[in-house]
Formats: structure tokens, sequence, C-alpha cells
């Protein structure tokens, strides 16, 4: 008896040890994330959010951020581009993100509807009407498509590739 229990303990308290967490994760072809992507899109949004935006009303403030390379402050975060247009994200509403050019005018705005991957996001242009539709998988993993829903890009690490795989821009 006095073997079975040490038997018994031996097995009960190395199981932990053996013990192997499933790491899962959803995979996506173009056609499922194109799928995922459109359910419940919306092609279109108020003008009220886009006239209320139009200008940044952080302007100097952004610009002199921007050129000291800080990309938050209390209440936003700042993403500068190549070409001198950047983004706003106010941190009392992550679901908007404001695309401003190098004069601090409004370009397009998208809309995130959750915060988590997969991530969806559209993008509209200042008349309010979709221009992208993005499916974020995860941080290096992502789907750019068309309104109609063809598929612009898809961004896989630090390379976009077209429709037909090719890579098209890169990033450092």
């Amino acid at each position: 008896m006095k073997k079975v229990w040490i038997l018994f303990l031996v097995v009960f308290l190395t199981l932990p040890v053996y013990a192997y967490t499933l790491k899962g994760g959803v995979t996506y072809t173009v056609e499922s994330a194109r799928k995922e992507a459109f359910a419940d899109v919306k092609y279109s949004i108020s003008s009220r959010i886009i006239k209320n935006n139009k200008f940044d009303p952080n302007y100097e403030e952004n610009k002199k951020l921007i050129k000291q390379g800080i990309n938050e402050t209390n209440d936003r975060y700042i993403a500068y581009f190549a070409k001198g247009g950047y983004e706003i994200v106010y941190k009392n509403n992550l679901f908007i993100e404001y695309y401003y050019d190098q004069n601090g005018i409004l370009e397009h705005l998208a809309k995130r509807e959750s915060l988590n991957f997969p991530l969806k996001k559209q993008k509209y242009n200042l008349d309010g009407k979709l221009i992208r539709m993005v499916l974020a998988v995860s941080e290096n993993n992502s789907y750019i498509f068309f309104p109609n829903g063809q598929l612009e890009s898809h961004w896989l690490n630090n390379k976009e590739y077209d429709l037909n795989g090719n890579v098209i821009n890169q990033s450092f």
C-alpha cells in the first residue's frame, strides 16, 4: 500500500512538469481574410466626424513633437510617415485614427472595430466613403482590401506583397 501511495505522489507531483500549453491561432487565406474583413462592414460614415477634424487642432505642437521624435503625449499617440504626413490617435478614443498631411489637413480617417487581433479597420475618405478595409491578423500580418473586395496588398513581417505575391514595398 505504501508503494502505491509513493507511486501516486511521484506521478501526481511530476505531472505539471510534463504539462504543455497549446498555443493556437487562426490561419487566414486571402479569401477567409476577405470574408472576415467585410463582415458587417460600413461603407460610409457621418461627415460630421470629418468636418470636426478637418484640421489638426494641435498642428504646431504635433510638428514640434515629430521633429523631436516623440510619438506619445499624455493624451495622444503620433505616428509619422516618410512623406511628411502623420497619424493621430487620441487616448480617450483609441478606435479612431486621423491621418493628416504635412500641413495638418485631414486626408482620411480610420475606424477600428476592436483593439485586439484580429483587428478590423475601415479607412474613409473626406466624403465619408470607404476607401480601404484592413484586417490585421497580428502585428506582422495584415490584409488590405479595396471596397469592392479585391486584395490591394498583404503585409507579412516587413514586406508588402501584391495580388500576385510580388514584393511591392519593404520597411525596416
